[in-house]
C-alpha cells in the first residue's frame, strides 16, 4: 500500500494513522497537488469544483502546508489557519447554495512518493442523505483516565514516527516487521525499536482499562489511540468486535482507526468473524478516510468464500463510485473489489464496461 498522510482542518491524527511506506523529506513549498475532486454530491461534479474553487482549494493547500504539515509550526501559524478557516466556509457555502449539507470536510492527502504529491477531496453528505450515510450512534460521555499513561506514550511514539517519516525513513509495514495485530510504523527502526516492549507490556497489563477507554471514554482520540494499543495484546478475537462496533463511532478518527485495524486483519487472514456487511457500509460513509480503509478490508476479503457473494451482492454500486474517484486509495481497493467479485479484467478505468457487467449481474 502506497504511503499517505491525511491533514483535514489542520488535524494530523490521521495524518500519523494513514503512514505505510516510505517518506520523502520536509520541504519549505507544499508538493503539487495532483487532483481535486468532490464527493457525494448530487449537484456539482469535480469539473464544477476545479473550475469554480479550483484557486481556493490550491492556495488552501499551500496555507496547511506553511501551518505544520510539513513538520514545522510557524509563529503565524495562528493566522494562517484563519485563513484556512476563511476559505473551508467559502468553499462550504458555494456547495450549500445548491443542496443543504450534514457534513462538509475538505480533505487533503500528502502521497510522500516519491515523488510527493497532493489529492483533494471535497467531501459532503447532502441532507437528505444524512441517515443513510451517517448513522452513528451517540458519542460517550465517560472521563477516564489514560491507563498506565499508554495514550500518551502512543503520542509520543506517533509523533517520533511523523518526524521520521519527513525526513525520509522507510516506513512499509508487513508482517516482517509489525509483530503485532497493527502497526503504524516498523518497530525494527532504532529509534521507533524501544517503544514496542513497553506498548506489549502496558497492553496486557491495562486490557481491561484500555477496553473500557475504547468503548465509553468522551474523548474521541483516546478512544481511537485505545484501539490501536490494543493491538498490541495480539488478541485478534477478542478485539474484532470492538472494531466493528468502532465503524458506527460518530467521530472520524475513531472510525479510521477501527477500520485501520481490521484492514490489517483482513490481509493477514485473521481468523475472525468480520462484519462485512458494516465494512460494505462504511464504502459509502462521509469522509475518505472511512472509505479507503472499509474499501481495503472488503477487497482483502472479496476472495474468501466466506464473503464473496455477500460482497458481489451489495458492494458493488459503492465500488463503481469509488473507483471513477482519482485518488488513488479509494480508486485501487474499488477496483481490486471488481475483479475479485467479477473474475473479469477490464481496465481500471474502463468505466463503461464495468457498468454493464455490473447491469447483467443484476439481471
Amino acid at each position: 500500500m502506497i504511503a499517505r498522510a491525511t491533514v483535514s482542518t489542520l488535524r494530523r491524527l490521521a495524518a500519523i494513522a494513514a503512514l505505510t511506506s516510505t517518506a520523502a523529506s520536509a520541504q519549505n513549498a507544499a508538493p503539487p497537488v495532483q487532483s481535486i475532486e468532490i464527493y457525494g454530491s448530487s449537484v456539482f461534479d469535480s469539473a464544477e469544483v476545479r473550475a469554480e474553487l479550483g484557486p481556493d482549494i490550491l492556495r488552501y493547500v499551500e496555507l496547511g502546508w506553511q501551518a505544520g504539515f510539513n513538520g514545522t509550526v510557524p509563529e503565524n501559524a495562528a493566522e494562517l489557519e484563519s485563513r484556512m478557516h476563511a476559505i473551508d466556509a467559502k468553499v462550504r457555502a458555494a456547495l450549500e447554495s445548491r443542496a443543504p449539507l450534514a457534513y462538509f470536510e475538505i480533505g487533503v492527502t500528502l502521497d510522500f512518493g516519491p515523488p510527493q504529491h497532493v489529492d483533494v477531496t471535497i467531501d459532503v453528505v447532502e441532507t437528505v442523505d444524512e441517515a443513510r450515510r451517517m448513522p452513528f450512534r451517540a458519542a460517550p460521555t465517560q472521563e477516564l483516565d489514560d491507563p498506565g499513561g499508554l495514550l500518551a506514550l502512543w503520542a509520543e511514539y506517533g509523533e517520533k514516527m511523523y518526524q521520521l517519516a519527513l525526513a525520509g525513513a522507510p516506513m512499509r509495514v508487513d508482517e516482517k516487521n509489525c509483530p503485532v495485530l497493527h502497526c503504524i510504523a516498523p518497530f525494527d527502526l532504532p529509534e521507533l525499536a524501544p517503544y514496542l516492549p513497553r506498548l506489549d507490556d502496558g497492553a496486557r497489563r491495562y486490557e481491561e482499562e484500555l477496553y473500557a477507554v475504547a468503548a465509553d471514554s468522551a474523548d474521541a482520540s483516546e478512544r481511537a489511540t485505545a484501539l490501536f494499543v490494543l493491538a498490541h495484546t495480539n488478541d485478534a478475537q477478542r478485539l474484532a468486535p470492538v472494531l466493528g462496533r468502532g465503524i458506527y463511532d460518530p467521530n472520524g478518527g475513531v472510525r479510521n482507526n477501527a477500520m485501520r485495524v481490521l484492514m490489517f486483519l483482513a490481509q493477514r487472514g485473521a481468523d475472525v468473524d468480520f462484519p462485512i456487511r458494516d465494512l460494505i457500509a462504511a464504502l459509502d460513509f462521509p469522509s475518505s478516510a472511512d472509505r479507503n480503509k472499509a474499501a481495503y478490508t472488503v477487497a482483502a476479503l472479496a476472495g474468501e468464500a466466506e464473503y464473496r457473494d455477500i460482497i458481489r451482492a451489495e458492494a458493488v454500486p459503492a465500488a463503481l463510485r469509488l473507483l471513477e474517484l482519482e485518488k488513488a486509495n479509494n480508486h485501487e481497493p474499488a477496483y481490486q473489489i471488481l475483479t475479485q467479485v467479477s473474475g473479469e479484467t477490464f481496465g481500471d478505468r474502463d468505466y463503461a464496461a464495468w457498468g454493464r457487467w455490473a447491469t447483467r449481474g443484476q439481471r
